[in-house]
């Protein structure tokens, strides 16, 4: 009896129970908190705000890919992870170029990351000679990514692909 009256002369903030039952709300609450950030944090880039503009776009871009089957075009992408270049040999099927001359324009190759806009890249390929274009790379290419191949600044045409760096160092994209 002794013990429990010791017990009762605790002040409140003192004693077991008031604490364990503030805790447990109080371990919602941040529980909560994280969720939020981790939800705003993470957030996904994926949905398209203009519906109308980006359905415009289709078209310049079936455009584009019409254009590139028309003129026979493919190109072989290799990646040299030792030296951190990036090749580039732009071909014709039907045995004659396209009507630019390659060494008068640089090739954009876009890099898109399925899931992460963050880890998208632009890649500005140079002439090296008729056909044939390289880059260096900054940094270390991994993962998964959707490619597209067009040249720059006109953007007429454009070939379109996918490519895991992490298993794989060369691809060729093709019209469809």
């Amino acid at each position: 009896m002794n013990n429990r009256l010791s017990e009762d002369s605790k002040p409140w903030y003192r004693q077991f129970w008031p604490w364990f039952l503030i805790a447990l709300p109080g371990s919602v609450v941040i529980a909560g908190l994280t969720t939020v950030y981790i939800a705003f944090k993470g957030a996904d880039t994926l949905v398209v705000d203009n519906y109308y503009r980006e359905g415009l776009a289709i078209n310049q871009r079936l455009e584009q890919d019409q254009l590139a089957a028309t003129l026979g075009l493919s190109a072989d992408i290799s990646l040299d992870t030792e030296s951190g270049e990036l090749f580039v040999r732009l071909m014709s099927n039907s045995g004659h170029r396209h009507g630019q001359e390659p060494t008068d324009s640089n090739l954009l190759l876009q890099l898109l990351h399925p899931t992460d806009e963050q880890r998208d890249k632009n890649i500005v390929l140079l002439a090296v000679s008729p056909g044939r274009y390289r880059a260096d790379l900054d940094t270390q290419l991994r993962h998964r990514y959707y490619l597209r191949l067009l040249p720059e600044p006109n953007r007429e045409w454009r070939l379109s692909g996918e490519m895991n760096f992490s298993e794989t160092s060369q691809v060729t994209l093709e019209t469809q």
